[in-house]
C-alpha cells in the first residue's frame, strides 16, 4: 500500500495544498470525498472561525481532512489548545524558512499526543531535515512553481534531495496540476502530490466567480512574484496590485519596500477572492495556471490526474533512449 494513503487514511495519495480565503470547508471536503487529503485553510484565522469552519468539514465528510497551522511561535501556543479541542486527523504546519527544531519536536508531540497525524510543508532542504527529525509523518517539498509562498529552488531540484535525505514519504508540490506532473514526481521518488491551482476553477471551490474567470483565462506568463524585500515572497496573477508591489519593490530600500508594502497587500487576498476584484486584489496561483484552463469537478481533476499518469507510467519502457 503506498506509504501516504496508509499514514493518512486515504485513497488517494493527492493533497490538496491549503488556500487562505479559499480551500474552506466545501472545497477540503470535497477533496476528502474523493479520495485524496483536504486541507482546510486556516493559517492566522480566529479560533471561532476555525471551529466553524471544522464542524462544517465533519457535516460533509467522515473521511480524514487536515487543517494548517503557520510554524512561529507566536501563532503556534494559541492553535495547539484548540487542537486540543477540536483535534482535526492532520495538522498541516506551513513553514516559514528557519525552522527551530525545538519548537518543532515540542509542538509535533503535543499534536500526535492529540491524535493528529503531522505534515509539514518546506520549501528549503534544511527545513525538511529538521522537521523530520523532529517526528513529523509525511514531508511536502515545494519549489518555486507554486502558487502563494514560494521558495527559489524548482520542484525538481528539491523532492530528489528530500528523497536521498529523508525516511518518511515525500510529496511533491509545485508546478503540478495533471497527471503528467503526477508522473514526473514519481519519476523523481515522491509518493503523492499536493495541488493548489488545480481546484481553483472546481465549482465546489468557494471564490467569487472572476476569480475563476481569471484562473481559466490565464497563460504560461500570467504570474508574477512579488514581495521579496519581505522575505515572504508570493505568486499570484499580474493585475495592477502587483504592479503596483513591483514598483515598490524597484524603487525603493528592501526595508523600506517592505514597510510600503504592508497596507498595499493588506485584505488583498481577501478581495481578489471572496470580492472578486481582479485588479486591486490578490489571485495566488502556481506557473501551472495556464493548464487549468478547463472548469473539472474536484472528483474529476483528482480522477484524472491519477489516470493520466498511470497511462504514462504504463508506457514508459516504450521511450527510445537512442
Amino acid at each position: 500500500m503506498n506509504r501516504v494513503c496508509e499514514i493518512l487514511g486515504i485513497s488517494k495519495p493527492i493533497i490538496q495544498g491549503p488556500m487562505a480565503w479559499t480551500s474552506m470547508a466545501p472545497l477540503a471536503a470535497a477533496v476528502s470525498n474523493a479520495g485524496g487529503l483536504g486541507v482546510l485553510g486556516v493559517g492566522f484565522a480566529p479560533n471561532e472561525v476555525i471551529r466553524e469552519q471544522v464542524e462544517q468539514m465533519r457535516k460533509l465528510t467522515d473521511r480524514p481532512f487536515g487543517m494548517n497551522t503557520i510554524m512561529i511561535p507566536e501563532n503556534l501556543e494559541h492553535i495547539t489548545n484548540l487542537i486540543g479541542e477540536i483535534k482535526p486527523p492532520v495538522m498541516y504546519a506551513d513553514t516559514i524558512a528557519g525552522l527551530n527544531p525545538d519548537l518543532c519536536r515540542k509542538y509535533f508531540d503535543i499534536w500526535h499526543s492529540f491524535g493528529c497525524k503531522v505534515v509539514v510543508k518546506a520549501s528549503f532542504i534544511d527545513d525538511a531535515k529538521i522537521a523530520a527529525e523532529a517526528g513529523c509523518d509525511i514531508m511536502i517539498v515545494k519549489g518555486w512553481e507554486g502558487g502563494g509562498h514560494v521558495t527559489f529552488e524548482a520542484t525538481t531540484v528539491l523532492v530528489p534531495q528530500a528523497v536521498e535525505l529523508l525516511d518518511i514519504p515525500v510529496i511533491a508540490s509545485g508546478g503540478i496540476a495533471d497527471g503528467r506532473g503526477y508522473a514526473a514526481a514519481i519519476a523523481m521518488g515522491a509518493e503523492g502530490i499536493e495541488m493548489g491551482t488545480a481546484f481553483l476553477s472546481c465549482p465546489e471551490t468557494p471564490i467569487h466567480e472572476n476569480a475563476k474567470k481569471a484562473v481559466l483565462d490565464a497563460k504560461d506568463m500570467s504570474s508574477v512574484i512579488t514581495g521579496y524585500c519581505t522575505g515572504e515572497p508570493c505568486r499570484q496573477l499580474k493585475n495592477r496590485l502587483s504592479d503596483e508591489m513591483t514598483e515598490v519593490e524597484a524603487n525603493n530600500t528592501k526595508d523600506a519596500a517592505a514597510e510600503k508594502l504592508i497596507p498595499i497587500a493588506q485584505s488583498s487576498l481577501l478581495n481578489g477572492m471572496q470580492k472578486g476584484d481582479m485588479e486591486n486584489g490578490a489571485v495566488m496561483v502556481g506557473q501551472i495556471v495556464a493548464l487549468c484552463n478547463e472548469e473539472k469537478t474536484v472528483e474529476q481533476v483528482i480522477d484524472g490526474t491519477i489516470a493520466q499518469a498511470k497511462e504514462i507510467l504504463a508506457h514508459i519502457n516504450e521511450y527510445k533512449f537512442s
